[in-house]
């Protein structure tokens, strides 16, 4: 008997039952006239009670593997055959196979499971036109649970294709059309499977350069939804990745690649808040005061500090309307590997791999504290805001 430092008790208890019903085995062969080696000359077949796999019924619920899915198929037995001989094969069903086979996929979407999204890389599929195959993109690398970086193509189908699959988010024929725009750039299909691409890569084939804005929880439900819904949230998600500082709507398009009508209909699908922002300059007497007036164009109005906020009470100030601040509606997620990422595509774009090298970052001109603005205004010499309170922001170099 094995040592029972390594077994387990249900292990053990299950050998001894088998034992002694081996035993009884015996006994019965011999009163009923069959010899040592077990030949029956009366060409009887044997009780049903010698064949321990009969008994598998009186067994310990658990045979001692701590495996719930080995002592699931060890408890599975089919009817004997034409002879009275019985067989024992392991089945699995299918649900077991394909989830074996296609890298452990996901079951079914819970209201909680998200998707770890970078900003940049869901501007540079709005900007390529890739939101669709990036969707499937994303929801690939989710349904691979185990991180293999593959999943089978009958499995991919099965999951987002087939009717009643709580993951379905097109049919067959529009998945090939999918798998087709995104070869090359989002994965490769080799040998029945679907082999992912790295974020690295895949951000390489957008014409990312640099991850700027930190990562955000996507949840797995704006995925499923329409694509329309779905490029609402990409580019809602760079709202979430990043401060509440003020941007334009052409810096967004130049970003993003979406149209200033378009950006106001994602924000109201994907629920992007925003906030209008203004800038106090310097008094709004004199020279100065007209001068930057005439800058500032219908911009700018008079502002009155009744209650001596900014300085001596009762005193005006000049001060324009700066462009809104938006927050996004996504959690925002851990950077983990971000700097390993950038410093991997710094080597692609120094290899000459990121295809035209173009750099969609935005010129920083808001900044925390003054301190800062000091700072950056040295370095740059243009307009350069801290913030106040509330939504406003100070000026340096109007």
């Amino acid at each position: 008997m094995p040592d029972s430092g390594w077994v387990s008790p249900e292990l053990l208890a299950a050998q001894q039952r088998l034992q002694h019903l081996q035993r009884i085995a015996r006994e019965r062969r011999r009163t009923s006239g069959q010899d040592v080696g077990g030949f029956d000359h009366g060409r009887t077949p044997p009780p049903p009670s010698a064949n321990p796999l009969t008994q598998l019924s009186q067994l310990p619920p658990h045979l001692g593997w701590e495996s719930e899915r080995v002592t699931a198929v060890l408890r599975q037995r089919q009817s004997p055959k034409e002879d009275n001989q019985a067989e024992w094969t392991p089945t699995f069903s299918v649900e077991s196979s394909s989830s074996i086979e296609g890298g452990d996929l996901q079951n079914r979407p819970t209201a909680g499971q998200t998707v770890k999204l970078y900003p940049d890389i869901a501007l540079g599929m709005l900007r390529q036109e890739k939101a669709a195959a990036g969707r499937i993109w994303l929801l690939l690398r989710h349904l691979d649970g185990n991180g293999r970086g593959w999943i089978e193509i009958d499995a991919a189908r099965e999951q987002l294709t087939r009717k009643g699959s709580p993951w379905r988010v097109c049919g067959w024929r529009q998945l090939r059309n999918l798998l087709n725009a995104g070869e090359d750039e989002f994965w490769v299909r080799r040998d029945g499977r679907i082999w992912l691409k790295s974020t690295v890569k895949a951000a390489q084939a957008l014409g990312v350069t640099r991850l700027q804005n930190r990562p955000v929880a996507l949840p797995v439900s704006a995925l499923l939804g329409k694509i329309g819904e779905v490029r609402a949230h990409l580019y809602a998600s760079f709202h979430s990745g990043r401060a509440d500082a003020p941007i334009s709507r052409a810096a967004l398009e130049e970003s993003s690649g979406v149209h200033r009508r378009t950006q106001r209909r994602y924000e109201k699908t994907a629920r992007v808040r925003r906030r209008r922002n203004f800038a106090i300059g310097g008094p709004a007497t004199g020279e100065n005061g007209e001068e930057q007036a005439w800058r500032q164009g219908n911009a700018a109005f008079q502002l009155k500090d009744y209650q001596g906020k900014q300085g001596a009470a009762g005193k005006t100030y000049l001060a324009w309307q700066l462009p809104n601040s938006y927050a996004g509606p996504h959690a925002v997620a851990a950077k983990g590997r971000q700097k390993r990422i950038n410093r991997e595509l710094t080597d692609l774009f120094m290899q000459g791999m990121t295809g035209n090298g173009q750099e969609n970052r935005l010129t920083k001109r808001f900044c925390g504290n003054g301190r800062t603005a000091a700072q950056l205004f040295s370095k740059t010499g243009g307009n350069v805001y801290w913030r106040g309170k509330g939504n406003f922001w100070y000026s340096i170099g109007n």
